[in-house]
């Protein structure tokens, strides 16, 4: 199925089956569209798999919110809110970024703040909150109004990446597990039509909550989240992970196509210099694909799809001392459970002497083994070979950042 959208506005053409033509707006069917052609072509502007692929339940919970007939059957019932927002109606501070002049409204965990937005033809009202997560975790937001008022979780960075979002329902629903750190939480109108300040449509209520990750939204769903693995073997799920839009390139294909569905993210830091084999192939029968990149939205150095028996994926590379690669692990339709195996196949170590714990660079790490290490006779920590681990290790470790050569 095609991404959904709800930030950018796409314009959707209806093409209606006599069968789809009978299917009611208010519910699911199987089939693209729905009988209501005005209802479908507003839904659609939002959502255009619901009249590409099929009219499932999101699209009906869509219709609604967005359509009069489907809403005037069940009116959504705002919850009563512990505040209102700090940006008056009407008061548009920036609403393609937060003005540093004028932050964003800053949310707790577990508050309803109330608000309103209002749009015209030509521009729509957002308003802006700040959500602080003190742990890793999954970050939802419900988002309740009684018209086309959507949420959405983004970066608190200008301009922001997207990390979920919702368009409907009552109340809409977005969430995405993250690392510690500040996220913006962006509501706004959906559509382009006129709801000026004080008009029911655009009043909404929202709420934060954060959740341990689980399965079903792994940390290591995005690139910017990739989990840091080393040497050996690493299990993985993938079973709930979402499914990144980057398809492969045309010269990464096998036989099979190049979607990429249900991927997660790992780190790899070259530990050696020489060729290293990252696959599943011990796995079983988990029909994997593998990308190698040097960063995020870069093209991959490397790839692979049915290398092994059962699907399974595997891939060598040729990688420095120190070298930092990250690992794109998924499938053609479905996620699965396995372990992911890195190891080196014809390498020579880092000379590096400085690389206490073998991680192919010197850093904080290999620091903080000569602290413990402080006033030792000897040992791996004495690199200036007085006898004595003091400050003269300590110098030449500082001396020594980076990755290994």
């Amino acid at each position: 199925m095609p991404p959904r959208t709800a930030i950018a506005f796409v314009t959707t053409f209806v093409f209606l089956t006599a069968a789809a033509a009978q299917q009611p707006c208010c519910s699911s069917s199987g089939l693209p569209g729905c009988s209501d052609t005005t209802c479908a072509s507003v839904v659609c502007q939002v959502d255009p798999a619901c009249c590409s692929v099929a009219w499932d339940q999101r699209c009906a919970d869509e219709a609604s919110v967005l359509c009069p007939a489907c809403r005037d059957i069940q009116p959504c019932q705002v919850p009563t809110a512990d505040r209102q927002e700090l940006q008056p109606c009407g008061a548009s501070l920036d609403d393609a970024c937060p003005d540093p002049m004028h932050p964003a409204d800053p949310l707790s965990i577990g508050e309803i703040v109330a608000g309103q937005v209002w749009s015209d033809d030509a521009s729509r009202d957002v308003d802006w909150f700040d959500v602080v997560l003190a742990a890793p975790g999954s970050l939802s937001v419900e988002c309740w109004s009684a018209g086309p008022v959507g949420a959405a979780i983004v970066e608190a960075t200008c301009p922001p990446t997207v990390y979920a979002e919702s368009s409907d329902g009552c109340p809409g629903r977005c969430s995405a597990c993250l690392p510690a750190g500040t996220y913006r939480i962006a509501v706004r109108s959906l559509l382009f039509e006129p709801i000026p300040c004080g008009d029911p449509r655009g009043h909404y209520a929202i709420r934060a909550q954060v959740a341990p990750c689980t399965p079903d939204h792994p940390l290591e769903d995005r690139c910017e989240f990739a989990q840091p693995i080393g040497e050996g073997a690493v299990g993985f799920d993938s079973r709930g992970a979402s499914s990144d839009p980057a398809w492969l390139p045309s010269t990464c294909d096998e036989g099979a196509g190049l979607a990429f569905t249900h991927d997660v993210w790992f780190s790899f830091t070259a530990n050696a210099t020489g060729v290293f084999r990252i696959g599943t192939c011990e796995t079983g029968d988990f029909d994997a694909r593998i990308a190698i990149y040097e960063r995020c939205g870069g093209l991959p150095m490397a790839c692979s799809d049915d290398a092994c028996t059962g699907g399974a994926a595997e891939v060598e590379v040729g990688l420095t001392c120190g070298m930092q690669v990250l690992i794109r692990l998924g499938g053609w339709g479905h996620g699965a459970t396995g372990m992911l195996q890195v190891e080196g196949v014809d390498t020579t170590p880092c000379v590096c002497e400085a690389d206490l714990d073998g991680s192919g660079s010197v850093d904080g790490g290999d620091i903080a083994l000569i602290l413990l290490s402080f006033g030792d006779a000897g040992g791996p920590a004495d690199l200036d070979r007085d006898l004595e681990v003091g400050p003269g290790d300590i110098a030449i470790a500082l001396l020594s950042t980076g990755p290994c050569g």
